[in-house]
């Protein structure tokens, strides 16, 4: 907003008069009815005197246009780039683009005096001026059914002879006997326009999210006039509209959310491009229609904001809308609740709604080879109930405790080893292997396989997961070797002894 110490009475010109001058988004979609503006701002002039902030408040108007233009339907020319031939050449561009569908703007924010003259960047002598008759001349051929016309600069409303007509809609910063004020940052009048295009409900007169010539000028030419009270001489803005209802520039579309978030965070996508939270206005071309996503927000570690809806009932986080459109998303502040557990059978964690409960659960459970037998809670909150609760009104961790044990299964081809069972986590167990069975081929202890390995039958390990052993066997023979050594001898034995009695027989004949 403009106050009187930002008013810079010394701008006034040397000539008697005084000159006057006259936020982040994406492009328009595609439209059938096209906008293009000319914006012309002088602060710096070659040969007359300057005025202090022209050129920075006619960036302003033209940004706020190519935001939601287009950056190719906006041509900005400020002060050496602003001269007469080249105001000539731009609007003769606007003028090869345009058809009668369109709407067009012309902005100018320089020098003017009381003969209804406006000052190029090149002026001084007459011809190097633009007159009313000559800018009327210039801005004959548009096809537009839709003109605008801002002029900012002394004697202003002199114009309104020459450019007042049908299907124009003209804004004066002043009337035709007075100077316009500047205050160093724009011209006094345009800065109230530029407020307008700024902030959709300076100037949102009818609440329709749509920012009109009509509103922009209803809204600056009061405070215009009041704060030019501080300067010395009144300031009147003044309004020609050849059209008869609104001439919209610009569809806003106004973002807010149902809780306040600090930060500036990502939180939406329009057309493709993703905003932070400092972006609560965006531009476009009035009546397109355009993509929005809302995203849930990430904030700190544990803490993020959910989107649930949009106020007007629309659930899905993607939807279309018109511009000007008012948009809320409802969001709902959450907490996460992280379990710290030994067993996913827990359950409880996740994200919460602010100040609403979560649910824990530690059911006592065995799976693959490992039992948990639940012992108490720890953490953000104590206790030795399996099933109990917790409000969430921050991040919060929680463990669950559990005693654990680990089965350890021993497995043989012969006999049952010993040691088999469920034992504390980390201790100490003994195997025994099963003793030898068979007679004469006997199978004997050999070894330990699996997720233990040895060969002594009586081994010590300790018990630091489920463990899986076998017991292998081999056959021994020796009981056999004997049996056959002694079977062989007493088959000897006996050979020999009926070979010795068929001897006697033969000698006693």
């Amino acid at each position: 907003m403009h106050c009187l110490k930002r008013i810079a009475i010394s701008a006034i010109l040397a000539l008697g008069l005084l000159a006057g001058l006259l936020p982040q988004t994406p492009l328009s979609a595609a439209s059938t009815h096209e906008y293009w503006a000319v914006v012309v701002g002088i602060s710096d002039y070659q040969k007359i005197t300057d005025v202090s902030g022209l050129a920075n408040g006619a960036q302003k108007f033209a940004a706020s246009l190519k935001q939601a233009w287009g950056d190719d339907h906006v041509k900005l020319l400020t002060n050496s780039n602003a001269d007469k031939s080249s105001i000539k050449s731009a609007l003769d561009w606007m003028i090869g683009q345009e058809d009668d569908n369109d709407t067009v703007v012309f902005f100018f924010a320089g020098h003017g005096d009381s003969q209804s003259y406006i000052a190029p960047y090149d002026a001084y002598y007459v011809s190097e001026w633009i007159s009313s008759q000559e800018l009327s001349n210039w801005l004959a051929p548009l096809e537009s059914h839709y003109q605008a016309v801002i002029l900012e600069s002394c004697y202003s409303a002199g114009f309104a002879d020459d450019l007042n007509q049908t299907g124009r809609v003209v804004l004066y910063s002043s009337l035709a006997e007075e100077v316009s004020w500047a205050d160093g940052d724009s011209g006094l009048f345009s800065g109230y326009i530029n407020d307008g295009l700024s902030y959709v409900p300076n100037a949102d007169i009818n609440g329709d999210g749509l920012i009109s010539l009509e509103e922009l000028f209803f809204y600056a030419q009061p405070r215009t006039t009041n704060e030019s009270r501080l300067a010395l001489s009144l300031q009147h803005p003044f309004l020609s509209d050849g059209i008869g209802g609104e001439l919209s520039l610009i569809g806003k579309l106004l973002l807010t959310t149902s809780i306040p978030i600090s930060g500036n965070y990502n939180y939406i996508i329009v057309d493709g491009q993703t905003y932070s939270l400092s972006y609560t206005q965006l531009n476009f071309t009035p009546g397109t229609t355009h993509e929005i996503t809302a995203l849930n927000i990430d904030a700190l570690p544990g803490v993020r904001y959910f989107f649930n809806s949009w106020a007007d009932g629309v659930t899905s986080a993607s939807r279309s809308f018109v511009s000007g459109a008012n948009l809320e998303a409802v969001y709902s502040r959450q907490y996460l609740l992280t379990i710290d557990s030994p067993t996913t059978a827990v359950s409880g964690s996740g994200w919460y709604d602010q100040y609403t409960f979560a649910n824990l659960s530690a059911p006592d459970i065995e799976e693959g080879g490992i039992r948990y037998t639940f012992t108490g809670w720890s953490g953000d909150i104590t206790g030795p109930f399996d099933s109990t609760r917790i409000v969430m009104d921050k991040p919060k961790t929680v463990k669950a405790n559990y005693d654990i044990e680990y089965l350890l299964n021993l497995s043989s081809p012969y006999g049952t080893p010993e040691g088999s069972g469920w034992y504390a986590a980390g201790s100490t167990v003994k195997l025994s292997a099963p003793k030898a069975e068979g007679f004469l081929i006997r199978q004997v202890f050999e070894s330990w396989s699996g997720d233990y390995t040895g060969t002594n039958a009586n081994a010590v390990i300790t018990l630091n997961k489920p463990l899986n052993i076998s017991a292998n066997f081999k056959a021994d023979y020796t009981f056999l070797y004997i049996a056959i050594g002694l079977g062989a001898i007493v088959i000897g034995w006996i050979i020999l002894a009926v070979s010795r009695r068929r001897k006697i027989y033969y000698n006693t004949i």
